[in-house]
């Protein structure tokens, strides 16, 4: 498995029809996809309208269609239709998946993607010919799997990969702890302390990564 970054800069996206966008929010952060199609794709966002603006002013985009307003919690929050070819690739390759939320940021934007090493290269190729990124950076996915390994004991690796292959970490939950205790043939509470050992390692680890 293979995640990329791609980044286009403000300098690059003002030549594009992202330039309107950038008048209308000072930033818009896509907060998940609701469908992928040849033609377009639903996507739940969160816009920051620049002073005067409004949503009716992102309808108004070429190729932006607002569906809905969804008013949760008081947000702004909006279901669209991005019909934007450089969004459409997305449905032209299979394997990947693009990771939300992303952020249209001051006139900028980086994307995160995951997936197969050969979709991915497909997939920036196809990104060159409609807007070349001004840069693409490659993370090795496989890497952060194995600090989080090394920073815990074995039987705290033991019980985190159970219980999270038996859907521990699902809503609802899909077994207990007594039942990945007893899988394992040891007490319930000496499961639970290394399970509990292992989620607080992990998050240590994770914290000291957005630092």
């Amino acid at each position: 498995m293979r995640e990329v970054s791609l980044s286009w800069s403000k300098t690059t996206l003002a030549t594009t029809e992202f330039r309107e966008l950038g008048e209308i929010v000072s930033n818009l952060k896509v907060m998940g996809h609701l469908a992928v199609e040849p033609s377009g794709v639903r996507q739940i966002v969160l816009p920051t309208y620049r002073e005067g603006k409004s949503v009716d002013d992102l309808n108004g985009l070429d190729f932006i269609s607002v569906e809905q307003k969804l008013n949760e919690r008081e947000s702004d929050a909006v279901v669209i239709w991005n019909r934007h070819p450089l969004v459409c690739l997305a449905s032209n390759t299979e394997n990947i998946h693009i990771l939300p939320p992303y952020e249209f940021d001051d006139g900028a934007i980086t994307v995160n993607i995951r997936g197969l090493p050969e979709s991915i290269s497909t997939f920036v190729k196809l990104c060159k010919m409609v807007l070349e990124p001004d840069e693409v950076r490659v993370h090795n996915v496989q890497s952060s799997a194995d600090e989080i390994t090394a920073i815990l004991t074995p039987r705290q690796n033991d019980c985190f990969v159970l219980a999270s292959k038996h859907g521990y970490y699902k809503e609802p939950k899909l077994v207990t702890i007594q039942g990945l205790a007893e899988s394992m043939d040891i007490a319930r509470s000496t499961y639970q302390e290394h399970l509990q050992g292992a989620e607080q390692a992990i998050l240590q680890w994770f914290s000291e990564q957005i630092e």
